[in-house]
């Protein structure tokens, strides 16, 4: 490796890396096949609740109770496409196994106390990230479940766009789909609130997918195919403590194409909406299963709406990431046409030196009276050979045999 090389390999180094970000920045995408998109059931027995979440592939996070990761109320995935694990009901506060257990007493023919939990599911063990799942279970309204992939997403959409970041009072699409989509089985979704990390929540939906306050949102309306909702948001809102808003539904797999009613205002007590003695709803015609649909968006004041683009999916944010990108590119381009034409330069120079070094050798044994195959004057040593008496050996004796012949 020559010196000029030696000179510029760091500064190589750096912008190969810039050439690699521009690559990746380039065609940064997310694919709707590697959406974080659990599946949460939970069954509750004996003071017990026993939580087991599915994945769609390995899964190496922590699922938690939320604000308790001590042992009693956490588990890490094992790189396996599900983790298990069980929480006390009956623990009380300051006892190691407590895990945030929420009371409520819930009133009706029967008085009865609704034990809940805000339980998240962590992307990584230790950090914090956006694409982190929260739910609330609640004993004896986990619903039936299908044991399956059918993995179920949320997003919110701005401009068929989607985005993690609103703002408040903008009018946002709220849609639930399949994480992998398949021409089997539909959705319908119901039974949709939102809540903070303090628990404070806002119901939106109700079993049917009709609104509780429909100047808020509207109701959720299947797409064409069946293997989608949406519903209209009207105003994005947010709880008086914190920017993050936690959205939650519950989604029902159907064979086919779910049954749909028109009417939100009759009844809830309709065929296919009936409840069990149980008090959780029965089967409908069609219907297979049902699972919880999660996800979180940060609201921030319209002041701050500049800092955020309305299209997250589509582009590049921040923009100056995106110009450092293109800048190391270039670089990297310019540095890689001047070191081609340094060692170019430099091969032909060596070339040259090489050449210059063999001329003199080749002057040197350059005689034009050395005896050449073929040449009748014969060599130097005839003209000025050392021997005076015998000078001119070779050439004048033919000189001499010549003139002889004339006279």
């Amino acid at each position: 490796m020559t010196e000029h090389t030696k000179m510029y390999s760091p500064m190589l180094w750096l912008l190969l890396l810039g050439a690699l970000l521009v690559s990746q920045v380039a065609t940064q995408e997310p694919a709707a096949s590697n959406e974080f998109a659990p599946h949460v059931t939970a069954t509750c027995k004996a003071g017990t609740m026993n939580i087991k979440v599915k994945f769609s592939s390995g899964y190496t996070g922590a699922v938690h109770a939320r604000d308790h990761r001590t042992e009693a109320c956490m588990t890490m995935g094992d790189g396996s496409d599900a983790v298990a694990f069980s929480l006390n009901l009956w623990a009380k506060q300051g006892a190691p196994d407590y895990c945030g257990i929420l009371v409520s007493n819930v009133s009706g023919h029967n008085r009865t106390e609704e034990r809940s939990i805000q339980l998240a599911v962590r992307v990584h063990k230790t950090l914090e990230l956006a694409d982190d799942k929260f739910y609330v279970i609640t004993c004896g309204k986990s619903g039936f479940t299908r044991d399956d992939n059918a993995h179920v997403v949320l997003k919110f959409l701005e401009n068929d766009h989607r985005v993690r970041e609103t703002v408040y009072g903008h009018q946002y699409k709220i849609r639930a789909e399949f994480s992998k989509p398949n021409d089997t089985y539909g959705l319908r979704v119901g039974n949709c609130f939102a809540f903070d990390k303090k628990n404070i929540t806002l119901k939106l939906t109700d079993e049917r997918g009709c609104p509780y306050d429909s100047q808020l949102i509207s109701r959720f309306v299947p797409t064409a195919d069946g293997r989608a909702a949406e519903a209209t948001l009207t105003s994005m809102f947010k709880f008086p403590e914190g920017s993050e808003v936690h959205l939650q539904c519950d989604v029902i797999q159907c064979y086919g194409r779910c049954v749909e009613f028109d009417e939100c205002s009759a009844d809830i007590a309709l065929a296919g909406f009936t409840k069990g003695s149980n008090g959780q709803r029965k089967l409908g015609p069609n219907e297979e299963g049902s699972s919880i649909a999660g996800t979180t968006v940060f609201v921030l004041d319209p002041a701050e709406a500049r800092l955020i683009s309305s299209n997250c999916d589509e582009g590049i944010r921040p923009t100056w990431l995106l110009w450092l990108a293109i800048t190391l590119g270039v670089l990297f381009l310019i540095m890689l046409l001047m070191n081609i034409f340094l060692c170019t330069a430099m091969s032909c120079s060596c070339a040259n030196t090489e050449i210059i070094e063999k001329e003199p050798s080749i002057i040197e044994e350059y005689d034009p009276y050395r005896s050449w195959h073929g040449s009748q004057y014969g060599s130097r040593y005839s003209l000025h050979g050392r021997d005076a008496h015998k000078g001119y050996t070779s050439g004048g004796s033919t000189i001499h045999s010549n003139r002889s012949d004339r006279y």
